[in-house]
C-alpha cells in the first residue's frame, strides 16, 4: 500500500455523510457508462447536506432502465443498514415505482466487508432477484487512486501528486522518451566509470548526502541512477525514487510518497534547475523521523557553488565527475548498442562529441545511417537536430536576435556583463542592443544554453560554442565575419584559433572555405606589409590562403643572396630544432601533412630556400620526416603525398642539385623503412603513437624500386654514401616486414654481389652481419642473401669476429649457460688466435682492432676486453714479447680504445724490474691518453714495491695533470709508509691544481669519512679540498648521505658554519640544498655555540632550499627520537629568546611547520603567551606555503580554512584583552581569503578546463 492510497483510505472513514453522497456521485458519474440522466434526490439543492427519501440517488440508463443508489458511512451494523436500504429502494410506497422497472441497485459505504458479510448480502439480493452492486472502501480508494485522482482533491482535500517522485523505471522511460531517444539511453550498458561507481558506492555508505557534479552530457544522471541501483541492492531496506522536474511544487507529492517509518534513497537530477525541489526536501531530509533518507545530486559543474552553499550545514561528499575520455567514448560507440567498430569513424564521432555522450550517440546513430557520407559530410545537420531536440517548446533558429547573442557568446565564450567596453564594442559592430542582448541572454540561460555566475555569461559546453559559432558567423552569415576579424584580430587570436579549427574539423574546410576566404583575404592585404603582422596571422590562417603564404615566402627567398658556401649537412640531434623552429621551413612544412594543389609548390620552395640557406638542411631533413611519415591515413590515397615527394626528390637530384643529392642519401634510409613510428596530435593537446606497418602494395613496390634503383646508379660517383644506406638498412625484429623485406632483397642482393669486393673488409662485414641478421629471421622467404656469405667470408672478417665479444651471436660457435663461462671459452678462442711466437705475427692484431674500430664506430670496448686478455696471455707465455706486444700497442694506440687495466697489473705485479720496466714507457709515452694509464699504474703498483722514486713519480704526475682525471686518494696511505708527509703534500698539490688553474681532479667522498688522516690535521686543507669535491665530483652524489661533512664536523665543529657559507654555491652547481641534512649535529656535546651560530644565520638570511625548505630546517633533518625533543627544546629556546624578532620568529615557525608538526600548537600558544603584540603577529605568516596541492582546489578557500585554524588556536589562548584585535585580524583576514575564493571561482567559470 502507498503513501496516497492510505490516506484516501483515511480521508474516505473520516468523511461526513454528505461529502461522501457527493463524492460517490461524482465517482459513479465518472465510473458508469451508459448514464442518460442522473438524480441525485438524497441531497439538497446547493447545499452540502443531505435529507430524507429513498433512494439517495437514481439514474436512468441508454436502455431506458432505471438504477437506484443508496450511501452509508455506518461503521456499526453494516449489513443490516445495507439489506435495509436495498428493501427500501424495492417498495413501491418508498419510491413510488414499480420494482419491476428497478433494474439495478448500486450501494456505496466507507467501510470494509467480511467475506462472510459480503456473502450474506449477495443471497439477500438472490432471494429479491435484483442485481446489487457493493462498492466499499476498498474499490473507492483503489479506483480514486489509479483512475479518478481528481476525486482525492475536490472532496477529500488530498493534493494530487504532481508525478515529480518517480521510480527508477519510470524515470528511465521518461527520460528517454523525452528527446525522442537522442540522449543518452539510461537503460543501455552501463560501461566506463567503474572507478568512480565504487568510489561513490562508497561516499554513500559512510555519508547521507552525495553530490556529483560535472558539464552536461558526461553521464552524471547514468552513474547516479547505476551507484543507488546498486546501493539498493547492498542496502534492501532502502526504496529508491528519482526526483523529476515538473514546474510545480513537491511537497505534498513528499508527504503523499515518503513514509516516516522506510528507509529511502532519492536521485535528484539536474539540482540546479529545481532549487525549490531541493530546498523542500532538504527540510524533510533535517526532520526527525524512523526511516533514513540518503539523497544523490547531480549538478552542473557551474552551479555547484550554489548547491553547496544550500548544504553547508550538512554532511556530504562531492565528486567532480569528468568528460568522459576519448578511450571511453570509443568504448560506449562501440558497444552492442552502436556497434561503430570503424577506426575512422570513431576518431570522427570522438572529435564531434568532445567527451560529450549524448552527442556520441547522435552521432553513431548518424553514421550508421549515412556511412561513408558521415566521414567527409557537413555533421551541421546533426547539430541542428541535437539542439533542436532540446528545444522543441522554443523556435531559436528562427529568432534571430537571440541567436546573435549565441553566436556572440560563442566565440567570446564567457563575457562579463560588467565589462561595458566589450559590451558597448559588440552593440556597435554587431547592433545587438544592451537591452536585447540582456533579453537574450535570459532566455538562453533559462533553456541551458549557456550559463550565468559572478555576472558572467558562458556557453555551456565547447561543441555548442563550435556548432553556434559556424552557424551564425559562417554557414547562415547572420553576423560578419568581416567586422568580426577586422575588430578583435589579433587581440584574441586564441579564440579565433578555438572557433575556426573545430568548425573546419566538424563542418568541412570547403565549406568554411567558400565563407570566410574572402574577408580572411582582405584582411591579409592590408597587413602584408608589416611582415610581423603578416606572420602572425597566416600563422592561423596559411590554410585559408594557401597562394597567398606560399607567394609571401617565394617573395622572401628569391630576395635573398646566394650562399658564399655550399656544403650540404644533413645530420641533426634528437632535440635540435624542437624549442627554436626556422620559421620559413616551419610555414611551408605545413603543406607538407595534406594532400593539395599546392603540395608541390611547397616541397620545391622548401628546397629553393636550402640552396640559398644550407646551414638549414638538417631542419628541413627533420620537417620532411616528421611531416611525410607513412600513416594509415595515407593508404587510402595511395600514399600520393610520398609518392609525389620522392618523385620530386630523385628527378632533381638526377639533374645534379647538391642539396636535393644531400637530402636524398638521407631521406632514402628513411622512405626504405618497413615500419614507420607514427606520432599523431590528437584532442585537447593530447599526442597518441603507434607502429605503421608499410603495406607492399604496387604503389609501395614501384616507389621502393625508385629509390633503390637511383642509389645503385649512385654507387660510381657516391660511394660512401650509398655504402651508409645499404649498411644502415637493418630493420628490427618489430619494424621488419617479410613481404617487404623478401621484396627488397630480391633488387638489393644482385646489386651487393656485382658492386661489393670482398677485399673491402667494412664490405665484407655489412655483407656478413646482414647475412646474420636475416638468417634469425623466421617469416622472410628470400635467402638468396645466402649466397653471398662465402664469397665475403674472408681472413681479415674472421680475425675481426675473434677479437669482437658479441654474446649472442657467439652462441653459434660455443656452448655456455652464463657471462663467466662464456668470457673463459672467449678467452681460449683469443689465446689460440692472438698467442704469438714472434713479432711478425703482430700486424694481424693490429688490423683486426682497426677493422674493428672501423665498423664498431664509438663502441671499443670488445677491442679493449680483447686487448687485455691477449697482451696477459702473450706477457704470461713469453716476457719479453708479450712486454713487446705491449709496447708495439702504445706506439699504435687508436684512439678511444679502452685502457688495458687488466694487462698493466699483470705487468706491474710481475716483479720490481718489469714494474719499473712498464713504468718507464708510460712515462715517455707522448699520448692525451697518458695521464689515466699512469694513474691505473699507480692504482695495481704493489704496496711492496713502492719507493722514494714512485713517490716522486707521482707527485710529478700530478703536477703533470692538465685535464680532468680521477684519482685514487685512498691509496695514497701506502705512500705515507715511505713518506709520512706525502699524501698531504699530494692533496695539497691536487687542492691547488683545483683551486688556482681550474681543473677538476676528483676523489671520492669516502676519503672524508674515511681517510681523514691523509690530511695530517690540516683543516685549512680539508676544508678547501671538501668543497673543490663538492662541486667537481659528481654533485649530485658527491657525500650524498652527508657522512663526510659529519666526519669533519665531529673533529672540527667550526667545519658547520662554514659549509653554510657554501651552500648558495652548491646549489648553484645542482645539487638541491634540502637534501643536505645537519640533524646529526644533536649527537654531539659541546656544541651548542655553533649551532647557535649557524641558527642565526639562516634566520637573519633569507635562503630557501628547493621549492618551500628555509635553509634553517636543515638542522632538524633526520632526527632520531633521543635528538626530537633536544632539537625542539633549542628551537623554543631561540623563539623566547628572540620574542621580539619578527624575521627570526617567521623562520622558527615555519622550522616547526616543517619538522615538528605535532609542537606547532604548543609552540603557538607559548609564543602568544610571550609576546601578544598585533603588528608583531600581523607581519608573521602563520600558516606559511600550502605546498604541491593535486586536483581542482581552490586556494582562497583552503587558505580561509588555514587561518580558521589559526583563529581555532588564538581561541584556547589565554582570554587576555590582548587578543581581541588579533582576533580581529584573523576574522578580516579569513573573510579575505574568501573574498579572493569567490575570484577564483569567478576566474573559473570564465575559463574553465575544458
Amino acid at each position: 500500500m502507498t503513501g496516497r492510497l492510505q490516506l484516501i483510505e483515511q480521508k474516505l472513514i473520516a468523511i461526513d455523510p454528505a461529502g461522501f453522497q457527493n463524492l460517490c456521485d461524482a465517482y459513479l458519474m465518472l465510473r458508469e457508462e451508459g448514464i442518460r440522466s442522473f438524480n441525485r434526490t438524497g441531497s439538497q439543492v446547493g447545499k452540502q447536506k443531505t435529507k430524507i427519501g429513498t433512494p439517495d440517488s437514481f439514474v436512468r440508463l441508454d436502455d431506458n432502465k432505471l438504477a437506484c443508489i443508496e450511501y452509508t458511512t455506518q461503521a456499526e451494523s453494516k449489513v443490516s443498514k445495507i439489506k435495509a436500504d436495498i428493501e427500501k429502494c424495492l417498495d413501491e410506497e418508498k419510491t413510488g415505482v414499480d420494482a419491476e422497472k428497478l433494474d439495478q441497485i448500486i450501494v456505496c459505504f466507507n467501510s470494509r466487508l467480511t467475506l462472510e458479510e459480503e456473502a450474506e448480502i449477495q443471497d439477500f439480493a438472490q432471494q429479491v432477484v435484483k442485481r446489487i452492486d457493493l462498492i466499499g472502501i476498498d474499490t473507492l480508494a483503489i479506483e480514486i487512486q489509479s483512475k479518478y485522482l481528481l476525486l482525492s482533491r475536490e472532496f477529500l482535500g488530498i493534493s494530487i501528486e504532481t508525478g515529480q517522485i518517480l521510480p527508477f523505471d519510470k524515470f528511465i522511460s521518461e527520460y528517454n522518451n523525452k528527446a525522442h531517444q537522442l540522449s543518452t539511453p539510461l537503460d543501455n550498458e552501463f560501461l566506463n566509470r567503474e572507478k568512480e561507481l565504487q568510489e561513490q558506492l562508497g561516499f554513500l555508505e559512510r555519508t547521507d548526502l552525495l553530490i556529483i557534479s560535472g558539464a552536461p552530457g558526461i553521464g552524471k544522471t547514468k552513474i547516479g541512477i547505476k551507484v543507488i541501483q546498486e546501493f539498493t541492492e547492498l542496502n534492501p531496506s532502502y526504496f529508491s525514487f528519482a526526483i523529476a522536474k515538473k514546474g510545480v511544487d513537491i511537497l505534498d507529492d513528499l508527504k503523499i510518497q515518503l513514509q516516516v517509518d522506510r528507509d529511502y534513497i532519492l536521485l535528484i537530477d539536474d539540482a540546479n534547475r529545481q532549487l525549490s525541489n531541493l530546498t523542500q526536501i532538504l527540510g524533510l531530509f533535517k526532520e526527525e523521523r524512523k526511516g533514513k533518507i540518503k539523497i544523490l545530486i547531480t549538478v552542473r559543474n557551474y552551479a555547484l557553488d550554489d548547491i553547496k552553499n544550500l548544504t553547508s550545514d550538512l554532511e556530504k561528499e562531492v565528486m567532480d565527475l569528468k568528460k568522459f575520455s576519448d578511450e571511453e567514448i570509443i568504448q560506449i560507440i562501440s558497444s552492442d548498442s552502436f556497434k561503430i567498430l570503424n577506426p575512422e569513424y570513431q576518431k570522427r564521432i570522438v572529435g564531434i562529441s568532445d567527451g560529450n555522450a549524448r552527442l556520441a550517440v547522435m552521432a553513431s546513430r548518424l553514421a550508421n545511417k549515412k556511412q561513408e557520407e558521415f566521414l567527409i559530410g557537413d555533421v551541421s545537420d546533426l547539430f541542428d537536430s541535437y539542439f533542436g531536440t532540446f528545444m522543441s517548446d522554443f523556435d531559436l533558429f528562427n529568432d534571430k536576435n537571440v541567436l546573435k547573442v549565441l553566436g556572440i557568446i560563442s566565440f567570446f565564450f564567457s563575457i562579463n556583463r560588467n565589462d561595458k567596453s566589450l559590451l558597448e564594442s559588440i552593440s556597435r559592430h554587431f547592433e545587438v542592443g544592451y537591452y536585447d542582448f540582456n533579453e537574450a541572454v535570459e532566455e538562453l540561460h533559462k533553456r541551458e544554453l549557456i550559463e550565468v555566475q559572478f555576472n558572467r555569461v558562458r556557453i555551456s559546453e565547447q561543441v555548442m560554442a563550435t556548432y553556434f559559432f559556424y552557424k551564425v558567423f559562417i554557414k547562415d552569415q547572420i553576423l560578419s565575419f568581416d567586422i568580426l576579424i577586422n575588430n578583435f584580430y589579433p587581440l584574441m587570436k586564441s579564440r579565433f584559433k578555438d572557433s575556426i579549427i573545430p568548425a573546419n574539423n566538424s563542418f568541412g574546410y570547403e565549406n568554411v572555405f567558400k565563407k570566410i576566404h574572402q574577408d580572411l583575404n582582405n584582411y591579409f592585404q592590408q597587413k602584408s606589409g608589416d611582415e610581423d603582422a603578416a606572420l602572425d596571422f597566416l600563422d592561423l590562417f596559411w590554410f585559408y590562403l594557401p597562394e597567398d603564404a606560399l607567394t609571401y615566402f617565394y617573395t622572401k627567398i628569391t630576395e635573398l643572396p646566394e650562399p658564399y658556401s655550399s656544403v650540404y649537412r644533413t645530420k641533426y640531434e634528437i632535440n635540435d630544432f624542437v624549442f627554436e623552429k626556422e620559421k620559413t621551413l616551419d610555414f611551408i612544412s605545413r603543406f607538407f601533412r595534406h594532400i593539395t594543389s599546392w603540395f608541390d609548390t611547397a616541397v620545391l620552395l622548401g628546397f629553393e630556400y636550402i640552396k640559398k640557406k644550407p646551414e638549414h638542411l638538417p631542419e628541413y631533413i627533420r620537417r620532411i620526416k616528421e611531416t611525410l611519415n607513412f600513416a594509415h591515413s595515407d593508404e587510402k590515397y595511395g600514399f600520393k603525398r610520398q609518392v609525389d615527394f620522392i618523385q620530386i626528390l630523385i628527378d632533381n637530384a638526377h639533374s645534379g642539385n647538391p642539396h636535393y643529392m644531400a637530402a636524398f642519401f638521407t631521406l632514402s634510409k628513411f622512405f626504405l623503412q618497413q615500419s614507420f613510428q607514427v606520432s599523431e596530435g590528437g584532442r585537447n593537446h593530447s599526442i597518441s603513437f603507434y607502429e605503421y606497418p608499410l603495406p607492399l602494395y604496387s604503389v609501395t613496390k614501384e616507389l621502393r624500386t625508385l629509390i633503390w634503383e637511383k642509389l645503385f646508379e649512385c654507387f660510381e660517383n657516391y660511394p660512401e654514401e650509398v655504402y651508409g644506406v645499404i649498411k644502415d638498412f637493418k630493420p628490427s625484429y618489430h619494424e621488419l616486414n617479410p613481404e617487404v623485406l623478401d621484396f627488397d632483397l630480391g633488387l638489393l642482393v644482385p646489386f651487393i654481389s656485382e658492386n661489393f669486393s670482398p677485399k673491402t673488409f667494412k664490405y665484407a662485414h655489412c655483407v656478413q652481419e646482414m647475412i646474420y641478421r636475416f638468417d634469425r629471421e623466421e617469416r622472410i622467404t628470400n635467402r638468396s642473401y645466402r649466397e653471398l656469405k662465402e664469397k665475403f667470408l674472408t681472413e681479415d672478417y674472421l680475425y675481426y669476429r675473434k677479437l669482437d665479444w658479441d654474446k649472442l651471436r657467439d652462441k653459434e660457435e660455443f656452448e655456455f649457460e652464463n657471462w663467466e663461462e662464456y668470457g673463459t671459452l672467449k678467452s681460449e678462442e683469443l689465446k689460440n688466435y692472438f698467442l704469438f711466437d714472434n713479432e711478425s705475427e703482430f700486424p694481424k692484431l693490429f688490423t683486426a682492432i682497426e677493422n674493428l674500430q672501423t665498423v664498431k664506430e664509438r663502441d671499443y670496448f670488445p677491442a679493449g676486453q680483447s686487448i687485455n686478455i691477449i697482451i696477459e696471455d702473450n706477457f704470461r707465455k713469453n716476457n719479453e714479447l708479450g712486454f713487446l706486444l705491449f709496447r708495439r700497442i702504445l706506439e699504435e694506440f687508436p684512439k678511444g680504445l679502452q685502457f688495458p687495466h687488466r694487462a698493466i697489473s699483470v705487468i706491474v705485479r710481475s716483479s720490481p724490474s718489469w714494474c719499473l720496466k712498464i713504468w718507464a714507457e708510460l712515462d715517455r709515452w707522448k699520448n692525451e691518453s697518458s695521464p689515466f694509464w699512469k694513474v691505473s699504474f699507480f692504482r695495481h703498483l704493489p704496496t711492496d714495491f713502492i719507493d722514494k722514486f714512485y713517490c716522486d713519480c707521482l707527485l710529478h704526475l700530478i703536477d703533470s695533470i692538465d685535464r680532468y682525471i680521477y684519482l685514487y686518494v685512498e691509496d695514497f696511505s701506502r705512500f705515507n709508509l715511505i713518506d709520512k708527509g706525502f699524501s698531504k703534500t699530494a692533496l695539497t698539490k691536487i687542492s691547488k691544481k683545483n683551486d688556482d688553474i681550474g681543473l677538476v681532479i676528483a676523489f671520492e667522498g669516502d676519503v672524508f669519512e674515511k681517510n681523514l688522516d691523509l690530511f695530517d690535521s690540516d683543516y685549512e686543507l680539508i676544508r678547501k679540498s671538501y668543497f673543490q669535491q663538492f662541486r667537481i665530483n659528481h654533485f649530485q652524489i658527491f657525500d650524498y648521505k652527508g657522512k663526510g661533512i659529519e666526519a669533519i664536523f665531529k673533529s672540527y665543529p667550526e667545519f658547520l658554519m662554514d659549509f653554510v657559507h657554501q651552500l648558495e654555491e652548491i646549489e648553484r652547481n645542482g645539487r638541491g640544498g634540502k637534501d643536505i641534512s645537519f640533524g646529526f649535529v644533536w649527537k654531539y656535546e659541546g656544541v651548542d655555540e655553533f649551532i647557535s651560530e649557524v641558527s642565526d644565520f639562516f634566520a637573519e638570511n633569507d635562503r630557501y632550499l628547493g621549492y618551500s625548505y628555509h635553509a634553517h630546517s636543515i638542522l632538524f633533518q633526520d632526527l632520531n627520537q633521543e635528538s626530537i625533543e633536544k632539537a625542539y627544546d633549542f628551537v623554543q629556546n631561540e623563539i623566547r629568546r628572540h620574542s621580539r624578532d619578527s624575521k627570526k620568529i617567521q623562520v622558527y615557525f615555519q622550522t616547526i611547520r616543517s619538522c615538528f608538526k605535532d609542537k606547532f600548537e604548543i609552540a603557538f600558544l607559548d609564543f602568544l603567551s610571550i609576546n601578544s603584540d598585533l603588528e608583531m603577529f600581523k607581519s608573521i605568516d602563520w600558516v606559511g606555503n600550502v605546498g604541491v596541492v593535486m586536483g581542482d582546489v581552490n586556494f582562497g578557500e583552503l587558505n580561509a580554512k588555514r587561518w580558521g585554524n589559526i583563529l581555532d588556536l588564538v581561541n584556547k589562548s589565554d582570554p587576555t584583552l590582548s587578543m581581541i584585535p588579533i582576533k580581529g585580524f584573523l576574522k578580516k583576514r579569513i573573510e579575505a581569503e574568501y573574498r579572493y575564493a569567490e575570484y577564483e571561482r569567478e576566474r573559473k567559470f570564465s575559463t574553465p578546463d575544458w
